[in-house]
């Protein structure tokens, strides 16, 4: 087993979750490393976007004097988008559906 098979299999668990289409490797700077991801979605294409939203969220996290990013997701109509620290080196990126992936949030009104 190649280290790129290793880092598939490490993927493995988080497809098992029903709506969950794509798990991704990634570099900090938008490289696919590993994927596991139904036939519809194009990993490079969405790793090489989410390099961009790394590179952005880091400069956030400089502006604000924040040591780093931790958590990125992203909310469409159909799908939810996190991407996490995997390791020293390595991004997770998880795409699914809305019940497959929550984010558990409340904004509150300013009047409150």
């Amino acid at each position: 087993m190649t280290t790129d098979d290793a880092l598939a299999a490490q993927l493995a668990p988080y497809r098992e979750r029903p709506g969950v289409k794509a798990a991704l490797l990634i570099s900090h700077d938008g490289f696919l490393v590993a994927s596991s991801t139904d036939a519809e979605i194009d990993a490079e294409a969405i790793a090489a976007h989410l390099g961009g939203a790394i590179d952005i969220a880091a400069r956030l996290a400089d502006e604000l004097a924040q040591r780093a990013t931790r958590l990125i997701t992203v909310e469409l109509d159909d799908l939810n988008i996190v991407l996490a620290p995997f390791s020293d080196e390595l991004l997770l990126c998880l795409i699914g559906t809305a019940d497959a992936i929550k984010f558990d949030y409340r904004l509150r009104s300013a009047r409150a």
